[in-house]
């Protein structure tokens, strides 16, 4: 295959995504996630922390200064050692600091209420995590644009 070839393909599979903030407990998903997203062409910047607390405690930072602040934020469902849930991450994102981040759960559980309650939030995806990530954030990436200018529609990425 050609380079222009190849290079038409990623630019119909969408657009590269800035920067990613992974929130999640687990530092072997951390390593899935970053190969998956180097695999796809996803970001040209990924930056993960352990603790929703963390998390928080960096967009408050970012309403002051802006500089560092991700494009698109994935946060687990339950973050264990931490004073509060992805749900509540993503709530504080969208009310407090947000103001124009994409932010979606990327969770084991499929769980419809749990669903419900994050798009409620303000998440704008759920992706659940399996063995096989790569066709889930391949579609989530053909999407986010749709995410970013606000037209998209909430999505579960499931298959």
């Amino acid at each position: 295959m050609s380079n222009a070839r190849i290079r038409n393909t990623h630019e119909n599979q969408g657009q590269m995504i800035q920067s990613i903030l992974l929130v999640d407990d687990e530092n072997l998903f951390h390593l899935v996630f970053e190969d998956a997203c180097s695999l796809l062409d996803i970001s040209l910047s990924l930056e993960s922390v352990t603790s929703s607390d963390v998390a928080a405690r960096m967009f408050e930072g970012w309403n002051d200064d802006p500089t560092g602040r991700p494009e698109c934020v994935f946060v687990d469902l339950n973050i264990i050692g931490s004073s509060f849930d992805g749900i509540e991450l993503i709530r504080k994102i969208n009310y407090e600091y947000g103001n124009g981040v994409v932010v979606g759960i990327i969770s084991s559980s499929n769980d419809q209420v749990e669903i419900d309650k994050a798009k409620s939030a303000g998440a704008q995806f759920w992706i659940v995590k399996s063995d096989d990530i790569e066709p889930r954030l391949e579609r989530f990436k053909a999407d986010y644009e749709t995410y970013k200018d606000r037209s998209g529609a909430f999505r579960v990425y499931n298959q």
